[in-house]
């Protein structure tokens, strides 16, 4: 399923903000996040909070308050729907290089041949 907001897409290129926050449970967020990264001029950050809604919502896969408790809910979540969460939780492995790396500057922008 492709995602595309052109109306979006100029709204942001218009006001430029540092920091863009996506809030759309399902899947949706990562896309969008990555069709706007792909489609800016510019690099802002692009933040994905959808699942911090979806807790709240229920949307999210349910978590005992124990798991919670003792951050085991990324193993809860990775259990309930594994080909969701297992790549992310892979991914988020690079993210205390890319730290250390940058530092707080942001990485610079890959091109078209570096995917």
């Amino acid at each position: 399923m492709e995602v595309e907001d052109g109306n979006l897409l100029g709204l942001i290129e218009q006001r430029r903000p540092v920091h863009i926050v996506i809030a759309i449970g399902s899947g949706v967020q990562e896309k969008l996040g990555y069709y706007l990264r792909e489609n800016l001029s510019y690099r802002p950050a692009i933040h994905c909070i959808g699942a911090a809604l979806g807790f709240i919502t229920g949307d999210q896969a349910a978590i005992p308050e124990w798991a919670d408790r003792f951050y085991l809910g990324w193993l809860f979540r990775s259990l309930a729907q594994p080909r969701i969460f297992i790549p992310r939780l892979c991914r988020a492995f690079e993210l205390p290089r890319l730290i250390w790396k940058y530092g707080e500057q942001l990485p610079p922008m890959a091109s078209a041949s570096d995917l």
